[in-house]
């Protein structure tokens, strides 16, 4: 489950977001807005880690992955920790990541769903995110959602609980269960 925790007065600010603990749960600033998200279930760190791989092998040269937690600053004083980010080497800093950012991927929890089909979804595309990827395993089919943003917002470029084959803005090819499936 979500945790959303509002400031008296003004909003939180990144010197708030900064001094949260280091306790292995997400802390997100958004719109003044600190949110904490418990850590991660197994089945969410699998399918992260085997999608960090794919990420890895198809990332241009001059580009990193980087996996949660990891703070990416976006505008208007804003800190989200996406699961995994494609950035280039331009964008990482000492502490965190900063725009632009090639691909941003959530991995959508049971307690996450809105956080990251919504919440996300637009404090991204404001950002100017163009691409974003939502990988939902939490039901019986695990999903893959591709959106790439236009005019402001997202069109979804590819939605599918199978086979994944994608040239932009990486070259990848996957099976969606695959994913979440446990190694042998």
């Amino acid at each position: 489950m979500t945790l959303v925790t509002t400031p008296l007065g003004e909003g939180f600010t990144l010197a708030d977001w900064e001094a949260m603990p280091d306790d292995g749960r997400r802390y997100e600033l958004i719109g003044g807005t600190i949110i904490v998200s418990p850590t991660p279930a197994t089945g969410h760190q699998r399918g992260s880690r085997c999608l960090q791989r794919l990420l890895e092998d198809a990332a241009p040269p001059d580009h990193e992955v980087f996996n949660a937690p990891v703070g990416l600053r976006l505008p208007e004083e804003q800190m989200v920790e996406p699961d995994l980010v494609v950035v280039p080497h331009a964008g990482v800093g000492e502490n965190h990541l900063t725009l632009p950012v090639l691909l941003v991927v959530e991995i959508v929890s049971p307690g996450s769903r809105t956080h990251d089909k919504v919440t996300k979804r637009a404090v991204y595309a404001e950002a100017g995110i163009e691409h974003y990827w939502l990988v939902d395993g939490t039901g019986a089919r695990p999903r893959f959602t591709a959106l790439r943003l236009a005019d402001g917002e997202y069109d979804t470029v590819l939605d599918t609980g199978g086979r994944v084959e994608l040239d932009t803005p990486l070259c990848v090819a996957f099976s969606t269960p695959d994913l979440f499936r446990r190694p042998r």
